[in-house]
């Protein structure tokens, strides 16, 4: 059984009910690295899992942007240090055009996953905080102080002081809330100061007072709020990334916040590993790794969402975008989507049906992104029509599946896509076997041919000298012919063909690539061989 199919059918065993709400959160400190997505990912596909088993289901997706500014990105202006410690709702936007620091990020972020196809209910907590979703909560979390010191400390063994009350207010004087500290609670109002030296990230003003802890006056410490969130909300599912799901850790805390305090079944959890891209796991505040945004330009949304969900969450994904990396994802792809095409139920054709919307896009034929990139390279080449001619030559010969043949408007689409990303990916990414140039004079390489070599090249230069108007499909099984003829090992005979032309002993489809090129330059650079 596919792993997301796995978890739907544990929580309907495990939650008798017929709806259910599920939450993710992240803090808008920056830009979201591609890790981030993972949450959002996982937590859609089990949305849509549940929604397949005819259950009410609400995905919720919330912006801690009431959070303080605890750390400043490295691609952020120094200047922005003297707004450490304020809340991320209320520190101005680097590229002054959002309401706040944390807005850009979070509409960012947004319209990544909202370009995915993913579109869960948005909250923030700074209005949640504003407009008193949080009052019932603090009340309770102040009333139970002490239970809640004592949970800290048995379950992750942090020592907290009897003037300890877990929550933090919004300073009157310098407007920074990572500053400060309360240490009494009467029912109505807190005592509270904004401590100088509290934290190393940020300088507190010194100011004390007493203030109504409602209506957005103050925050609860994260780990105290994810169990208030889930009261708040009545979460049943939310899972977390591996660091906070640890023994000891973040989601231990919440858990026994919510069983101890609030007297709650904690929500079904589904933990998941980090996300890596050369064996390290990134921070949108260090500026590891790569973002989210990049990785949206650079993958289509089917492709980079195959990516998360191929892999069960409680595995680490290890990504690199050099190398082969995309090329051999998009064939994984192409290889999962027709498996769909033959048995839908296989459990890894169940990896494209959750990357794919199947309502609007039907399992298809796709051109491989190795020869789209190749291709591009090519001067005479029109993909579009290769594509056809290629979808044509894999058709039955009947004649329904050659009306079949024909490109389909979504396939079109796909191929134009690909294009794009293949192009950005030339720039970027590609290892040099995949970049060549045509060269204007022949390669010094070429020049050392074996006699098998130049044999092979003969025989070629007598097909081409026919005059015979060939297709590069055409020109490719005669050359494939040849060889064998000839018994030559594949990969010295087809580097002879990229040696004489491009200087490299690996290239495109050599019947295509010589059919993508002048007629009389190809016969004149063969006979210098020859």
């Amino acid at each position: 059984m596919f792993w997301i199919d796995e978890i739907i059918k544990e929580i309907i065993n495990r939650i008798n009910k017929d709806s259910f709400i599920i939450t993710d959160w992240t803090t808008p400190s920056g830009h979201a690295h591609i890790g981030a997505l993972r949450g959002v990912i996982v937590h859609n596909c089990i949305c849509q899992g549940l929604i397949d088993k005819n259950k009410q289901a609400t995905f919720q997706y919330g912006f801690d942007d009431f959070d303080p500014m605890d750390g400043r990105p490295v691609y952020i202006d120094k200047s922005w240090d003297k707004y450490m410690g304020m809340s991320l709702s209320k520190v101005p936007a680097p590229d002054g055009k959002a309401e706040s620091f944390a807005s850009q990020f979070a509409q960012e972020f947004e319209g990544v996953f909202k370009g995915l196809g993913i579109s869960p209910i948005i909250v923030k907590t700074s209005e949640l905080y504003k407009t008193g979703k949080f009052n019932q909560t603090i009340e309770i979390v102040l009333d139970n102080a002490q239970e809640i010191r004592k949970i800290y400390r048995e379950i992750s063994g942090s020592q907290k002081g009897e003037d300890w009350f877990p929550l933090q207010v919004v300073c009157p004087r310098c407007g920074k809330i990572g500053t400060t500290k309360v240490t009494d609670w009467n029912g109505k109002e807190v005592r509270f100061q904004c401590e100088e030296n509290l934290v190393e990230w940020a300088k507190g003003c010194g100011y004390e007072g007493s203030t109504s802890p409602f209506d957005g006056n103050a925050k609860l410490p994260w780990k105290v709020e994810w169990a208030c969130k889930w009261y708040v909300f009545g979460t049943d599912i939310e899972g977390e990334g591996k660091d906070h799901s640890a023994a000891g850790g973040s989601r231990d805390i919440a858990n026994n916040i919510y069983r101890k305090v609030f007297n709650k079944v904690p929500p079904y959890d589904v933990p998941y590993e980090h996300f890596l891209v050369g064996g390290k796991k990134m921070a949108s505040s260090k500026g590891l790794g790569v973002t989210s945004k990049d990785m949206s330009d650079l993958l289509s949304g089917n492709i980079l969402r195959f990516l998360f969900i191929r892999t069960r969450a409680k595995r680490a994904i290890e990504f690199q975008p050099g190398g082969e990396t995309i090329p051999l994802l998009y064939d994984e792809y192409d290889r999962i989507s027709e498996l769909y095409q033959k048995d839908p139920k296989d459990d890894l054709a169940r990896s494209f049906y959750y990357a794919v919307d199947i309502e609007k896009e039907s399992p298809q034929y796709h051109l491989r992104f190795s020869k789209i990139a190749f291709m591009l390279q090519m001067p005479r080449i029109d993909i579009l029509q290769y594509a056809e001619k290629e979808k044509a030559s894999e058709a039955k010969s009947a004649e329904a599946e050659v009306q079949r043949s024909k490109l389909t408007a979504v396939e079109v689409a796909g191929i134009k896509e690909r294009i794009k990303i293949a192009k950005d990916w030339l720039e970027k990414f590609a290892p040099e076997k995949y970049k060549f140039t045509v060269q204007e004079k022949l390669p010094t390489a070429a020049k050392k041919l074996s006699p098998n070599q130049k044999k092979f090249i003969a025989r070629i230069l007598e097909v081409i000298e026919t005059g015979e108007e060939r297709s590069g499909e055409d020109l490719h099984q005669k050359i494939h012919k040849i060889r064998k003829d000839l018994v030559i090992d594949p990969r010295e005979a087809f580097s002879a063909i990229y040696l004489v032309f491009i200087g490299k002993d690996s290239g495109p489809q050599a019947g295509w690539f010589l059919a993508s090129l002048e007629r009389d330059f190809v016969v004149k650079r063969l006979r210098e061989i020859v």
